[in-house]
């Protein structure tokens, strides 16, 4: 009978194990896990490096060809690699990469070094276009983060994607950035992100967001289109880079 009951109990703690390793397992590899594991890597250090690409567009308002709605206008595209470094301390952020724009030849390296100082963010900018060109300056502060965070809680599960053969789960998002959510002034600029894939460690492998004012001009009306795909992700912060483009300085 003892032994019986010791087999019964030995079977119900192997089901039991085996459902929370299953359910461990799901909440691991799930849309949900992978959103909030996005939320926490703002709290911890990483390095994300991006093919990037923008181009924006001015449609002109038409009033002289009938059926004719505007006249479009494209600019760009700006394309290259940039990486993206960030540790929570002091909300520090370096980016850096080089850019090429269609209409000139070679690239435009730059360096942007981000940090909160008491209640000021400062950055410091190193560019190499036709000379090598740096500024330090300091403003009032703007918590950048809190608009990914905004993002991250309007986003809306669309689906699977692979980034080199790993799941990837992606979201749409639509937030309107105002001065009344924060430090940001002048006209309300919609940000639709229409592609926001992580992974389930919460890093983004793809991205796509159009950008236009929410009060278009009486002339014209203006989009500008950013592309994302990650190559590469550590989960370190250039601490090297920080102190050599801001002079030392530490976060």
């Amino acid at each position: 009978m003892k032994t019986t009951l010791l087999i019964a109990v030995i079977l119900i703690l192997i089901v039991v194990a085996v459902a929370v390793t299953y359910l461990a397992v799901s909440i691991n590899e799930s849309p949900e896990s992978a959103l909030l594991n996005a939320k926490k890597l703002l709290s911890r250090n990483v390095t994300l490096t991006y093919n990037f690409m923008a181009s924006s567009m001015f449609i002109i308002n038409n009033n002289v060809f009938p059926g004719i709605s505007g006249i479009p206008f494209q600019t760009g595209p700006l394309t290259g690699t940039i990486t993206i470094s960030r540790t929570p301390m002091s909300d520090a952020t370096v980016i850096n990469g080089t850019l090429t724009f269609r209409h000139f030849i070679g690239g435009i390296n730059f360096n942007l070094v981000l940090w909160k100082y008491d209640n000021e963010l400062c950055y410091a900018t190193e560019f190499n276009f036709m000379g090598h060109q740096t500024a330090t300056h300091c403003a009032p502060y703007v918590n950048l983060t809190k608009y990914i965070m905004l993002t991250l809680n309007e986003s809306k599960y669309v689906g699977k994607g692979a980034w080199h053969g790993k799941t990837t789960y992606c979201f749409t998002a639509l937030i309107t950035l105002t001065s009344t959510q924060g430090e940001l002034q002048g006209i309300p600029i919609a940000m639709n992100v229409t592609k926001l894939c992580v992974l389930s460690n919460g890093v983004p492998t793809n991205i796509t967001i159009y950008l236009y004012p929410m009060y278009q001009g009486r002339l014209s009306n203006m989009v500008m289109n950013i592309n994302m795909t990650l190559l590469s992700y550590s989960f370190t912060f250039n601490q090297y880079r920080f102190s050599q483009i801001t002079k030392g300085l530490i976060p």
